[in-house]
């Protein structure tokens, strides 16, 4: 059967209830400390010798060690984690916390934006473009992510999802090429230049 992480991250979401915000920062935590483990990744060394409760200990001590607090939230993360260490699954762990992250997202009508520029724009800019998003789709919050793409010549290219909005030089040019590419066409009721 294929892995599915969107229906893994729908089990932690339902499970967690109001608390699966939290839980999830959790988890990301854990898992980033778990994936640093002697065979993690592979399922096999640490984890093939560890049963699950001494798996367990092992986390919960790791939290303490992170400062993470005893919670509802921790218990719920460490438990999620440990099913997949069994499941010899944790290598697919992240894709798992992506889906999870859209979820939360979706639930807090946050969207997350990518913002690509040769120069970096000023905050006017970014709050303009913060202040669209938010109202065209919606929006509570809105997650800018800045990237420097020099290869775009000037201008901005806005990526939400599958969504591109390119207003960069290099799209302009791009269209110009295009149009200048077309065949020129007459003005109708001439033929080959002969009236």
């Amino acid at each position: 059967m294929k892995f599915a992480p969107d229906r893994w991250a729908e089990a932690f979401i339902n499970t967690m209830g109001d608390d699966a915000a939290e839980a999830f920062t959790i988890l990301k935590i854990l898992n980033d400390w778990a994936v640093r483990l002697p065979g993690a990744v592979s399922g096999t060394a640490i984890f093939g010798e560890l049963s699950a409760q001494q798996m367990e200990k092992l986390i919960l001590k790791a939290a303490a060690k992170l400062g993470l607090e005893n919670s509802r939230s921790l218990e719920g993360a460490s438990h999620f984690l440990i099913l997949m260490v069994k499941k010899n699954i944790l290598n697919l762990c992240g894709s798992v916390i992506e889906e999870i992250g859209k979820l939360i997202d979706l639930d807090n009508k946050t969207v997350s934006a990518v913002l690509e520029y040769v120069k970096q724009p000023g905050k006017e800019l970014e709050d303009k473009i913060t202040e669209i998003i938010k109202e065209q789709l919606h929006a509570n919050e809105v997650r800018l992510i800045k990237k420097s793409e020099p290869a775009l010549i000037g201008g901005f290219r806005l990526r939400i999802g599958d969504r591109v909005i390119d207003a960069s030089v290099l799209s302009q040019l791009k269209n110009m090429e295009a149009v200048l590419a077309l065949p020129e066409t007459q003005p109708a009721g001439l033929s080959n230049g002969v009236a």
